[in-house]
Formats: structure tokens, C-alpha cells, sequence
């Protein structure tokens, strides 16, 4: 086991590097703002307490510090009546609830783990968690969590953190693609249906286009276009490029295409707030997005709400659809690893995250919460019709995550190629090449 204060030394490096890439996504940042917190929820949470029946727990005096993101002060009575109920279930333990701004997080991050407090429960996206442990600064849940509880999960959120040494993060809330569409600029383009499919979304771009002055659709970023597809961006080892194929450069070319002609716009493919501001104000007929962007389409563009429709979200020839999940780690620098094991694990089972859902439009990440009748039990407005269109996708969703500490780098690499492409012209079979050796050189630097 690495020790603490070289722990601490690679904490505060990592974090700065982080933070200056900026990968750090907000936990609860568009969720978390569109309910209010419903005490008859937190509730039904609170009486759900699995973790007193965990004999391994020590009943020792035991301090944890539980770190969220942009949580309070929507959610301030439900996690204090979660926290309560678990105190009350383990009178050895004690937690302290802190929960930052999304700006917030990675100085005080840096800071507690330099002066030797790094909390014990952290709330990170899958991103910022992968990249720590490959630094080997979080718990490896593989190891040393038990099977009980790393079995609630959908499996493929629970993989989102798994790397070829293990583990490292119990899934919680996730937000998974629909497909939020324009029925007016539909109808105005004669087009009758939405597309369900990439293929189909290019085909009739340019009907969009041309009969009403929109784009039909702002594709997503490069390297998840290619994860969509099919296209695997590494080696099953890990170790080099694998995404510059046939059939990668006939995507890209004819994505090239489409921008050529107009009928897909050069830059801020995958920019969610600038898709967002596109379709607030008509110029952009459909988008990929989590249930709860529905509200914000409500409350900034009401007229366009009035014309908006909810489907399933379009998948490629991968069959998988998008669900950036956010999640709870515990840190190495924690003296309690058992214990804030077993707290993650009660904030994370089934019944606390049902609870959370049913407060706001977020979705669970265990099986058995994902299945309730309450995401399918009523469909009469648009923004819960999303909601049962997720509920309904949730097992073939996925944090498309390459488990490698370099990501944020390659995603650099694979946007660099595709921007080259789109706005500077460059030969696409060459921006692969390019993207394909800068890849392999950052993998080779590990």
C-alpha cells in the first residue's frame, strides 16, 4: 500500500492537473436545481438502513467526512435524514456532511489532502474517479468491498471505474440520453418521424435544413461518436490506438460531408449548454440530453417547450446509449476504509437511491431501484414521459469511459482530429493517422 504522505503528495499533484483540465463535471449542478426535496421521500430513505447488519463494521469510535457536490441546499434535509438514520444504525459512527460548489471542489480537495484530511466518502464523476486511481489514491472496491455490495448495481455502471487492476466507485445517480425534439420545425420539414439512428439523423439533416433554416442535429463529441458506432478507441489490453480503422475514416468522411454541405454545424459538436441554447432559440430541432434538460427548456424557452416531444435516444451499430453517472470513491488516506466502504454502499442501495429519484429527475444505478413501477407509472407530461423512456433504457445505458489515466488527453487528441477535419480541412485518413500516433505516445508515457 502506498503511504499516506506519498498519497497525499500525488493527491495534490493530480488535482492540480485536474483542475486545470477542468474535468471535474458538476454532481448535482442541473439536477439537483430542478426539485425541491420532498421530506416523505427522505423518509422512505431513511428506514432502508442495510449497513448495521455488516459485522465486519469495527465498533470503535469512527469519524467520516462525506464530501458532495452541489447538493445543498435542495437536498439539505434528505441526506441529513439519511445521514441520521445510518448514525442511528452504527452509534460508533459519526458523519460529517460537506457538500461544495462544482467550482469549489478541487481547491479544497487539494487542500484537505495536503494537510493530511482528505475525506473519507467522495462524490466524483467517472472521469476525475479513473484518474485518481490510476494514481492509486482510491480504495479498490474489488478487493475490499464484499459481494453483497458491489451485486445491486447494473452492471455496466458499476465497469464505469473498472480498470485492468480493479474497481474503484459505487455508481449513484446517472442521467441518460433521450432524444428531446422540435414537433414544430418537424413539421415544417415534412419530416414525420424522428430518426433513430445515426445513419437515419444524416439522411435527413439536409431536409431539415433546407425546408426551415435549423440543423436537425449537433453531433456529439468525436471520440463518443466513434464509441456509439462501434468503434473501439483502445486496445482490449489498454496499451495503444485501436479507432484509426476503414471504418473510422468512412465516418469521419462522411460526417466531413455533412458539415461541407452546411447541413451540420463545424464546432461544439458535443457542447451540451451551446446544443441547449440552439434548441431554446428554433435553430436546432433535436438533441441528446438527460429528462431533466426538459425543465430547462421550460423555463427559458416556453414557446419552444409548447412544441416539444420526447423519444427514444438514437443509437449507433454499438447498441449502447449514453449515461454520464456521477459516484462515490473512498480515498486510500482514509483511516476508516470499512466503514466509509459501508457508508457509500448505504447511500448508494436501492432504496436510498429510489428515494433520491423520486426528488428529483435523476435515475438509480442498482437494478432493483431501476425497475420500480414508479418510473413507468404516469406519462402525462412530457418531462415524465422522459422519465419512463429512461426507466426503460437503463440496462443498455453506459459511462463511456476508457479506464485509463490518460482519457482527458486522448479525448483532446480525437477532438483535435476531428475539428481539423471540419473546420480546417485537413485530409481525414491523415487527422486519424496524426490523432492514432499522439494516442500511442501518451500511452507509451505511462
Amino acid at each position: 500500500m502506498v503511504k499516506a504522505s506519498r498519497l497525499r503528495s500525488i493527491l495534490v499533484l493530480v488535482l492540480a492537473v485536474c483542475m486545470m483540465a477542468g474535468i471535474v463535471a458538476g454532481c448535482g449542478s442541473s439536477a439537483a436545481t430542478d426539485t425541491k426535496s420532498s421530506d416523505t421521500a427522505a423518509s422512505t430513505a431513511a428506514a432502508s438502513s442495510t449497513a448495521a447488519a455488516d459485522s465486519s463494521v469495527s465498533q470503535e469510535p469512527v469519524n467520516l467526512q462525506f464530501w458532495t457536490i452541489s447538493l445543498q441546499p435542495t437536498f439539505t434535509d434528505f441526506f441529513n435524514k439519511l445521514i441520521e438514520t445510518y448514525q442511528n444504525d452504527n452509534k460508533n459512527v459519526t458523519v460529517k456532511w460537506t457538500d461544495l460548489p462544482y467550482d469549489a471542489i478541487q481547491n479544497k480537495l487539494i487542500t484537505a489532502a495536503a494537510g493530511g484530511n482528505a475525506p473519507d466518502v467522495v462524490n466524483l464523476n467517472t472521469e476525475m474517479a479513473l484518474t485518481l486511481a490510476g494514481k492509486g489514491i482510491l480504495v479498490n472496491l474489488e478487493k475490499e468491498a464484499t459481494e453483497e455490495q458491489k451485486s445491486v448495481y447494473i452492471k455496466t455502471l458499476f465497469d464505469s471505474t473498472k480498470t485492468t487492476q480493479g474497481t474503484y466507485a459505487f455508481p449513484w445517480y446517472g442521467a441518460p440520453d433521450v432524444l428531446i425534439y422540435n414537433k414544430d420545425l418537424f413539421a415544417k420539414a415534412g419530416i414525420t418521424t424522428p430518426p433513430t439512428t445515426f445513419d437515419e439523423m444524416l439522411s435527413l439533416a439536409k431536409q431539415m435544413k433546407d425546408k426551415t433554416g435549423a440543423y436537425l442535429f449537433i453531433p456529439d463529441e468525436f471520440r463518443r461518436t466513434l464509441w456509439l458506432e462501434g468503434i473501439p478507441l483502445l486496445s482490449e489490453d489498454r496499451t495503444k490506438a485501436a479507432f484509426n480503422t476503414p471504418e473510422a475514416l468512412e465516418l469521419l468522411t462522411r460526417y466531413k460531408k455533412a458539415v461541407d454541405e452546411g447541413i451540420i454545424p463545424k464546432v461544439n459538436w458535443g457542447q451540451w449548454e451551446k446544443n441547449l441554447q440552439q434548441f431554446n432559440t428554433g435553430k436546432l430541432a433535436m438533441m441528446h440530453s438527460g429528462a431533466q434538460s426538459i425543465n430547462r427548456v421550460k423555463d427559458e424557452a416556453p414557446n419552444i417547450y409548447k412544441n416539444v416531444e420526447v423519444t427514444q435516444s438514437l443509437v449507433g451499430k454499438a447498441g449502447i446509449i449514453n449515461n454520464s453517472v456521477m459516484n462515490l470513491v473512498v480515498t486510500e488516506l482514509s483511516k476508516h476504509h470499512k466503514e466509509a466502504i459501508d457508508f457509500a454502499a448505504f447511500i448508494t442501495n436501492d432504496d436510498n437511491q429510489l428515494a433520491f429519484s423520486k426528488t428529483v429527475s435523476i435515475f438509480p444505478s442498482t437494478v432493483k431501484a431501476s425497475q420500480d413501477p414508479f418510473f413507468m407509472s404516469d406519462t402525462s407530461t412530457t418531462e415524465k414521459k422522459a422519465i419512463s423512456i429512461v426507466a426503460d433504457e437503463l440496462s443498455k445505458t453506459a459511462d463511456m469511459t476508457l479506464a485509463v489515466t490518460q482519457q482527458n488527453d486522448i479525448y483532446a487528441a480525437l477532438k483535435k482530429a476531428q475539428e481539423a477535419v471540419t473546420v480546417n480541412g485537413v485530409d481525414p485518413k491523415k487527422a486519424l493517422d496524426d490523432a492514432e500516433k499522439k494516442v500511442n505516445e501518451l500511452l507509451a508515457a505511462n
